[in-house]
C-alpha cells in the first residue's frame, strides 16, 4: 500500500491537531460529566460514521450533539469540576459544548476530504480517523479521571 501521509500540507496537519485536541477535550468533558456507556458509544459510533461518510453525515452528527446538549440540560448532568459555579456558567458551558462539537464535526469531515485529496484511499483514511479520534477520546478520559496519577 502506497501511503502518502507526507503529502499532507500544513493546513491538513493543523486540522489533525485541532481534531486531536478537540477529541481530547470531548473525552475529558464526557468523563467529567459522568456520561454513561450509551453516550460514549453513541459518540464513538457517530464519529466513526462521520469518518466513513464525510460531509454527508454532518446532519446526523449535529442531531446527536443537539440530543446530548438537551439531555444534558434537562438531566442536569453537572460536571464535577464546577459544582459551585451556578447556572450562568453551566449555560455558557452548554453553549461552548455545542460550538466545540459543531467545530469538531466540520473539522472531521474536512480532514477526511483532505486525506482523500492527499491520495489516501478511502479505507485507510477511515481507519486512520477512527483510531485517531478514539485515541483522543481515550486521552481525554485518562486526563479527566487522573488515571495516570493514581
Amino acid at each position: 500500500m502506497n501511503v502518502k501521509v507526507s503529502r499532507l500540507n500544513g493546513i491538513s496537519r493543523l486540522y489533525l491537531l485541532v481534531l486531536l485536541l478537540g477529541y481530547i477535550g470531548t473525552g475529558w468533558l464526557l468523563s467529567d460529566c459522568n456520561a454513561n456507556w450509551f453516550t460514549w458509544t453513541g459518540t464513538q459510533v457517530i464519529t466513526v460514521h462521520l469518518a466513513w461518510v464525510g460531509f454527508d453525515a454532518v446532519a446526523l452528527a449535529v442531531a446527536w450533539i443537539v440530543l446530548l446538549v438537551w439531555v444534558g440540560a434537562f438531566a442536569m448532568t453537572w460536571p464535577q469540576s464546577i459544582p459551585w459555579a451556578g447556572i450562568p456558567p453551566w449555560a455558557f458551558g452548554l453553549a461552548m459544548t455545542w460550538i466545540m462539537a459543531l467545530g469538531l464535526i466540520l473539522t472531521l469531515a474536512q480532514v477526511k476530504h483532505a486525506l482523500l485529496s492527499a491520495g489516501l484511499n478511502k479505507h485507510f483514511a477511515f481507519w486512520f480517523l477512527a483510531i485517531f479520534t478514539s485515541v483522543g477520546l481515550g486521552i481525554g478520559r485518562i486526563l479527566a479521571e487522573g488515571l495516570f496519577l493514581n
